[in-house]
């Protein structure tokens, strides 16, 4: 069992009444939180490519019921991910329709259980509730766990994964709970479905070192039902990725190989058939955890100089509570370190950790008759986290023309002035988002001879085609057109006005 640290800097004695009332707005701000993500849920259009691919390729599931391997065009099969946020997101537009509620719902109670599963953490290791609502308050108000708590993504599913996995992990030791063993298990399970093997690398390491360094392996033993949780993990797991091979052959390679390998380790991946390589420079995932966490990272600049000092003892007080949230914190960071071919969302598995981490500065600020001026939820990083909520908002409701990244406006005013035979025509690259709100009707084409002979009839075309382009066409095709508007920087949306006789027209 390892040592604990001084009791006055390590464990201060805080009164649950005191840490309630001093943390009572904490509730309402998680609240204005909860209230604003639900309104963009609601309301926010699907953006490409990332979004809308995955809300569309979730449409295709719930349509033609292929529920095994998703689709990510009619006959192609989606090899780059497990289904597990497809099917959350494919149940919602099946019980509720094709629309941004049905899409999103599902991810956002997925996104609920990781702040319950958190909140449920800080409870424990701080002896409040209120510790509770400021752990998920922190984590909500992240700039990137806020946007991806409604995002048709796999990251947030994943992260429901790794989140119970650490702090079942944690909680069966603590409390030698059979419960919460299980529960390490099914967070393997969820994450294996939702991202694949990268939840066993996310999560091994960070436990394998607490234990290395705490000496806890007779509890590890006794605590974590490994047996039966592991079959338990193979029962529910395994199926799909065996069912999955045999429906579409070549999966496996794809997915193991390319995904988990080639991805992190070969700049500008050629092998990726769903996309294009993010090459970025070597460490670029520590600017992208500041960018997740802007700005309550600044909120770590409260942790008070003496326990730096006595870091050792911080780190190995009330059984390790520090070591394992900072190596819970630092791995996937770590970890994704030499990779080239990353994104942004990369950073959020750390997330759960760093709001846990930030809520023990908190906690320990509450204990102290005259409190520190600067602390996580000092009223500037309040205020600062306000304005990025309010901006968002402003974005979905008062400039939804200019949103970026969505075709939700061009195609309300197809829909708006279409007749029974027109068809939607994209003369550019596929944007997934119109395909989602035409469900599945809008065509993409970059061959000039399939646009003269849709243009030839039956019914109008109505052309999707950046202005630039439109230009490059030979002067015959746009005279048959008149401009109908322009959205964002590319997407020009224009009416055929006439048909277009059985005439050739040479290439430009």
């Amino acid at each position: 069992m390892a040592k604990r640290g001084p009791a006055p800097i390590m464990n201060p004695q805080i009164s649950p009444a005191t840490a309630n009332r001093n943390f009572r707005w904490v509730v309402l701000f998680l609240g204005g939180l909860v209230l604003c993500r639900l309104l963009l849920l609601l309301f926010a259009p699907m953006c490409d490519p990332s979004e809308a691919r995955y809300a569309e390729m979730s449409r295709v599931m719930a349509q033609s019921g292929d529920w095994v391997t998703p689709q990510f065009a009619p006959g192609v099969p989606f090899w780059a991910k497990p289904p597990l946020s497809m099917w959350a997101s494919a149940a919602g537009i099946a019980c509720f329709g094709p629309n941004h509620f049905g899409a999103r719902i599902f991810i956002f109670v997925a996104a609920l259980g990781v702040l319950l599963v958190v909140a449920r953490a800080a409870r424990h290791e701080f002896g409040s509730s209120a510790m509770g609502w400021v752990a998920a308050a922190l984590l909500l108000a992240s700039p990137l766990f806020y946007y991806c708590s409604a995002a048709v993504m796999t990251d947030l599913v994943l992260v429901l994964g790794t989140t119970l996995t650490m702090v079942g992990f944690r909680l069966a030791l603590e409390k030698n709970s059979r419960v919460w063993g299980y529960g390490f298990f099914l967070g393997l399970t969820i994450g294996l479905l939702a991202k694949g093997p990268l939840t066993l690398v996310l999560a091994g390491p960070p436990i394998f070192v607490y234990g290395l360094f705490t000496r806890q392996w007779r509890h590890v033993w006794q605590r974590i039902p490994w047996f039966s949780g592991t079959i338990l993990m193979c029962l529910l797991a395994v199926p799909w990725y065996i069912i999955a091979e045999r429906h579409t052959p070549g999966f496996l390679d794809y997915f193991i190989v390319g995904e988990h390998l080639r991805r992190f380790t070969v700049a500008a991946w050629a092998g990726d058939r769903y996309g294009s390589a993010h090459s970025k420079p070597i460490g670029t995932i520590w600017l992208f955890a500041l960018l997740a966490t802007f700005p309550w990272c600044f909120g770590l600049l409260a942790t008070p100089l003496r326990q730096w000092r006595n870091f050792c003892g911080w780190a190995m007080a009330a059984n390790g509570r520090g070591l394992y949230l900072l190596l819970w914190a630092l791995w996937p960071l770590v970890f994704f370190t030499p990779a080239r071919n990353i994104i942004a969302t990369y950073p959020l598995p750390a997330l759960p950790a760093i709001a846990l981490l930030l809520t023990e500065i908190c906690w320990r600020r509450s204990s102290q008759p005259q409190p520190q001026r600067w602390h996580p939820l000092h009223p500037a990083l309040v205020g600062v986290g306000g304005v990025v909520v309010l901006l968002s908002l402003a974005f979905a409701f008062a400039m939804p023309r200019f949103a970026p990244g969505t075709e939700r406006e061009l195609v309300r005013c197809f829909q708006a002035n279409r007749e029974t035979a027109d068809g939607l025509l994209y003369f550019q690259k596929r944007k997934f988002s119109a395909e989602f709100y035409t469900c599945g009707q809008a065509a993409t084409t970059t061959s000039l001879e399939e646009l003269l002979r849709r243009m030839q009839g039956p019914g109008r075309v109505f052309l999707a085609i950046d202005v630039r382009n439109f230009d490059l066409l030979p002067a015959a095709v746009q005279a048959r057109f008149k401009g109908m508007g322009r959205w964002g920087k590319q997407s020009a949306l224009y009416e055929q006005c006439d048909a277009l006789s059985q005439l050739t027209v040479d290439p430009p």
